[in-house]
């Protein structure tokens, strides 16, 4: 399909395996959810698969930098001033590939194994994807367990949490075009270093803290922000969440704001700045419904925040972040990286850079019709591909001469998958659009077989 264009180039100093690649590619994005064996269709191609990602001139690196250089020019063709860049880390569990070597610890139970990965990914402020930038993955050394207690003590760069700073300076490399960008991170990535690189090199970040840090006079954060005076207040729609079962619902949000000079940590050393200037927000939910936890957001920022509509506005690239987490459940979900069976982690982490690009493509394709639903399909469908969908969708042997809109194509592809397409069910979401995109992948693989047998 066209949402995997852009990696036809890449190139490990071996045409078969580069072409080999884009063949594997694209059988695996037909069958997301099932094996490599039944993705690939034949024993043959599946065997051709896992030749390919078990010789050593096909790396991780190589494929997470080509998906790079396809965002940068998707980043620079956007003509977006800002892009936001949400990273987080999740684990992937491979416990029960017990005979797989190179596998580490991840999590408080010793027994328990796999790999780690941190992502960061490019998304306009209106939360259209537009690809990964940034992409490690890694086992934890078992000597690293119980160090929990001494890392206080440690260097940044002796810790995991090391992984925030890096992925900002990976993800910063690169022509953006005119597009600066604005690193968004959690509660773990309100560190201090991580704020003090970010002043030195240039680098914008909107972290949600969890600190409550000294600030130049008396006060801490928290009780500065409770002395200013509340900015406004407005409504904002919280989504339905069926991973979470969150139910949709109205909420009124509270907003506060100052500038302070947070003070440095007394725990490290004197190279680091010793106080740095940044914005605070507080945007907190009022009379939450019984019962619901209350939206606390306690934002820390480099960017200025001169009035109320200003803080909305950084409020709202926040709650962007969520989707580098629906990133790591499509992964998870909807590419089942973690049912993946290889006998070492090196073979397993190129599997998932591979998937890591179809589960991106699928969310590109899941969220243009949120965030830009009037323009044509043919952004990411070929022609001969929405005229199979509409035919199918429609139950129709005449497809319309003008192609539908991006919204109107997503809607077919999720009613593929189950969709209702009611308009109180909302935009369709990840997990009806990759049961949608499988079926219409296989209708397609099916048709040079077929059309010969009808009218």
């Amino acid at each position: 399909m066209e949402y995997l264009k852009g990696f036809e180039g890449i190139e490990f100093g071996d045409k078969r395996l580069s072409k080999r690649l884009n063949v594997t590619l694209n059988q695996l994005a037909q069958d997301p959810q099932g094996s490599v064996n039944r993705a690939c269709g034949s024993p043959g191609a599946a065997k051709g698969a896992y030749r390919m990602v078990g010789n050593e001139k096909v790396t991780e690196e190589e494929i997470i930098t080509k998906h790079r250089e396809v965002t940068l020019e998707r980043i620079r063709a956007s003509g977006e001033s800002v892009i936001l860049v949400p990273q987080d880390l999740t684990e992937l569990n491979y416990t029960t590939l017990e005979h797989t070597s190179g596998l580490g610890n991840i999590g408080t139970d010793k027994n328990l194994r796999g790999i780690l990965m941190n992502s960061a990914i490019a998304v306009t402020p209106k939360g259209q994807i537009v690809g990964l930038l940034d992409q490690k993955l890694w086992v934890r050394p078992e000597e690293e367990r119980g160090k929990k207690g001494s890392r206080k003590q440690r260097p940044i760069e002796e810790k995991e949490s090391n992984r925030w700073l890096e992925t900002m300076e990976a993800a910063e490399k690169g022509d953006h075009g005119e597009a600066r960008l604005v690193h968004i991170c959690d509660r773990e990535g309100d560190i201090y270093e991580f704020f003090e690189k970010a002043a030195r090199e240039g680098y914008l970040y909107l972290v949600r803290r969890t600190r409550n840090r000294r600030i130049e006079g008396s006060d801490h954060i928290d009780e500065y922000l409770e002395k200013q005076p509340i900015a406004g207040m407005y409504e904002v729609e919280i989504p339905r969440d069926s991973h979470t079962l969150r139910e949709r619902r109205t909420a009124t949000i509270e907003v506060r704001f100052g500038q302070v000079n947070i003070l440095r940590p007394k725990n490290l050393g004197d190279s680091l700045s010793v106080s740095l200037t940044v914005s605070v927000i507080s945007a907190r939910e009022v009379n939450a419904p019984e019962g619901v936890e209350a939206i606390d957001w306690q934002l820390i920022t480099n960017l200025v925040v001169e009035d109320f509509e200003t803080a909305k506005k950084y409020i709202d690239w926040y709650a962007r972040r969520w989707l580098i987490e629906m990133f790591h459940y499509t992964l998870k979900s909807g590419c089942a990286v973690e049912k993946l069976q290889s006998d070492t982690a090196e073979r397993l982490r190129k599997l998932i850079a591979i998937y890591a690009i179809i589960a991106l493509r699928i969310m590109i394709v899941t969220y243009i019709a949120r965030t830009n639903p009037d323009v044509s399909c043919e952004t990411f469908l070929m022609p001969v591909e929405w005229k199979v969908l509409y035919c199918t969708a429609k139950r129709t042997k005449k497809p319309p001469a003008k192609p539908p809109t991006a919204f109107e194509a997503c809607v077919m592809i999720a009613q593929l998958g189950g969709f209702a397409g009611y308009k109180s069910n909302g935009f369709p979401g990840v997990k009806v659009m990759w049961w949608g995109m499988t079926k219409l992948m296989s209708i397609l693989e099916a048709l040079p077989f077929i059309s010969n047998l009808v009218n």
